[in-house]
């Protein structure tokens, strides 16, 4: 067996650099949608919140496979997930875990069977622009 050339070396990295990126590829656009989110909380400078409180029932939308907004009544909350959280997506989902029937406290109760990292507060005009991002990114 002989000893490959440089231009056989250089033509196989060449080969695993493309699969490498390609693969990259392929998970960009879940991770640009978080990032875009992410980006996002840090352009608005929103503040984290350790807890909510809300009297009624709230409305889940989901942006991405880590944030979804709520709705309670005119109150508006980004919410971010500590772990992808496929469950958004489904119809079958395992119920929230609350201590409280009208509180939601990061760090210790899920939605949706997601444990809630961090939550946020935003105005209607920043919930609108949330979902036209996310829609947005879904699109492309």
């Amino acid at each position: 067996m002989s000893n490959p050339t440089m231009q056989e070396i250089m033509t196989r990295m060449t080969a695993a650099l493309l699969v490498v990126l390609l693969s990259g590829c392929v998970a960009q656009p879940v991770s640009t949608a978080n990032d875009a989110v992410s980006d996002f909380v840090v352009v608005s400078e929103l503040e984290p919140q350790d807890v909510v409180r809300f009297r009624d029932q709230f409305n889940t939308r989901p942006l991405t496979d880590h944030y979804a907004l709520l709705q309670a009544r005119e109150d508006h909350y980004l919410v971010q997930f500590r772990r992808r959280c496929h469950e958004l997506y489904e119809n079958m989902f395992p119920a929230d875990i609350r201590r409280d029937r009208n509180v939601l406290r990061a760090a210790f109760d899920t939605i949706r069977g997601c444990r809630i990292e961090q939550i946020f507060s935003v105005d209607a005009s920043q919930a609108e622009e949330l979902k036209l991002l996310a829609k947005r990114l879904e699109d492309e």
